[in-house]
């Protein structure tokens, strides 16, 4: 069967049920309708805002009172429950809360350490997005035979290549290692599934995230910008502690944004995701975002992110409609024209023109000559070890790790290479497959449904952090979950409407 199109008049059909739909929905018993009301209200979430802001508030007052060894106990408890409370009501709030807490969780451990006057190196404050987003793996339990069906495959393959990897790994590098790499490889693919499994409330998770998305990177890019000017305490603190001599000096005009998140590479992928997200926002708070969201991206300094959000730009540009185009192309110049006074500002400019400077002359730049050599040297490594090394042997999970040869491989400057090197051959096929189909998946859904901004810009997210392979690992851990997020927004936003498009016209008929 051939797919039907969504057009601009089917996609605004499909957002609200017509009149005529309305008048023609048969009536149900008013037993049946009773329950049916008592079951909604019993379910639905009146205040989505009041149980996380009432997390956020008591934490600040702990932090205010000095019980900072209180808040990392209370924290993450208090989170596990909010996002329990909200997982069971509302998806999309749900997916809200766990961004929120991506957002903010490492500026609450800062505080906390700082009012302790002591750097916690293993704070149990970082466990908190973790727990809140391992509820999904209650929905992978109940709905594992989603695996079965079509629209679940490439998820499939992506979720054997990392049983097979983590099985590899639970031998070669150890249980715990191989758990915790485990655990950063798994939850963005849950997210997916996640959606996967509430394609229903695509109407909420476009509404929710949207917001999530302008009013959290509002937040953080205001911060960030606050911290490159004048640290704060607790920043300077935090970077002191943690040694972290790639994140600059704690001095004014020193420090590489990371504004609430742990450093400028994870908030770098952030804000990138956050202002192409914001393309299908409306409203001033959008205009205010890039104001402000541009200049903190190029103070992170992290060229590659530089690089994917340029990619980005130019794919949702080629995809757009051409009123679409046409507003996007006057909103990047209406902030190159409001940033050049900024860029006037010496201590603004030299570290950005710096960064620059060695785009241009590459040969000269110890970070690509690095890479270049750790290319040569480790290709044919990576490429001839046939079972692979195992979940565990790279990143943070070797210091778990029962092989301590294998702390060689922490640091892994290249995403493409890490693959085959943690997967081998079998799992690197079925890794790789299940990843290009999503890929694919999602810019056919985009361009048979491209009234759906929303849709667009996530495939412009995927598109942009895929290409950051090349670097480091961005399918991983919150990247990871930007990236999943964004080659599934699309795909339920088809079938959400094409659900409503057959469901109306089905309603019509019997009128």
């Amino acid at each position: 069967m051939e797919p039907v199109l969504i057009t601009p008049s089917s996609a605004r059909l499909a957002l609200s049920p017509t009149a005529d739909e309305r008048r023609a929905a048969p009536r149900k018993p008013a037993t049946q309708t009773a329950k049916s009301v008592r079951r909604r209200r019993s379910v639905q979430l009146r205040h989505p805002l009041r149980l996380p802001l009432l997390l956020f508030g008591a934490t600040l007052g702990l932090i205010v009172l000095h019980q900072g060894r209180v808040v990392e106990l209370f924290f993450p408890a208090g989170a596990f429950a909010v996002a329990l409370m909200l997982y069971r009501r509302s998806p999309a709030h749900y997916l809200g809360f766990v961004c929120w807490l991506f957002f903010l969780t490492p500026e609450v451990r800062r505080l906390a350490d700082f009012v302790s006057g002591a750097f916690n190196q293993q704070s149990p404050i970082m466990i908190a997005p973790l727990a809140a987003v391992a509820l999904m793996g209650l929905t992978l339990v109940k709905h594992v035979a989603t695996f079965g069906q079509r629209r679940a495959a490439p998820l499939l393959l992506i979720v054997i290549a990392l049983v097979y990897a983590y099985a590899v790994g639970f031998v070669q590098a150890g249980p715990a290692a191989a758990t915790f790499t485990l655990i950063n490889w798994l939850y963005p693919v849950m997210v997916a599934f996640y959606m996967t499994v509430t394609w229903r409330h695509y109407p909420d998770y476009h509404r929710v995230l949207l917001k999530t998305f302008v009013y959290g990177g509002l937040l953080m890019s205001l911060y960030g910008l606050l911290e490159f000017v004048s640290p704060m305490p607790w920043d300077a603190f935090w970077l002191i502690a943690s040694k972290m001599e790639s994140e600059g000096q704690p001095v004014p005009f020193g420090m590489r944004i990371s504004s609430t998140m742990n450093s400028c590479g994870p908030f770098a992928v952030t804000l990138m995701t956050i202002l192409l997200m914001s393309l299908a926002a409306r409203g001033k708070a959008r205009i205010v975002l890039g104001c402000v969201g541009i200049p903190a991206l190029l103070l992170t300094s992290a060229r590659s992110t530089w690089g994917g959000f340029t990619i980005a730009l130019i794919y949702s540009f080629t995809m757009l409609d051409g009123k679409s185009r046409v507003r996007l192309l006057a909103g990047v110049l209406g902030l190159a024209v409001m940033a050049a006074p900024l860029m006037m500002i010496d201590q603004v400019a030299d570290p950005v023109v710096r960064r620059f400077s060695t785009i241009q002359d590459i040969g000269e730049d110890n970070s690509y000559q690095a890479r270049a050599e750790f290319y040569k040297s480790f290709l044919s490594s990576a490429l001839t070890d046939i079972a692979g090394q195992g979940l565990g042997a790279t990143g943070l999970g070797t210091k778990l790790s029962d092989e301590k040869a294998a702390a060689a491989h922490a640091d892994f400057d290249s995403g493409l290479m890490e693959v085959p090197f943690v997967m081998g051959w079998p799992g690197t096929l079925l890794y790789t497959t299940g990843v290009l189909m999503l890929l694919w998946r999602a810019y056919r859904a985009s361009r048979r449904h491209p009234t759906d901004l929303l849709a667009i810009s996530g495939v412009g997210v995927a598109v942009a952090i895929f290409s950051m392979m090349v670097f480091i690992n961005t399918l991983t851990s919150v990247s990871g979950m930007f990236f999943f997020l964004g080659v599934t927004l699309p795909v339920i936003s088809l079938r959400y409407a094409r659900e409503r498009h057959t469901a109306s016209g089905a309603t019509r008929s019997r009128a």
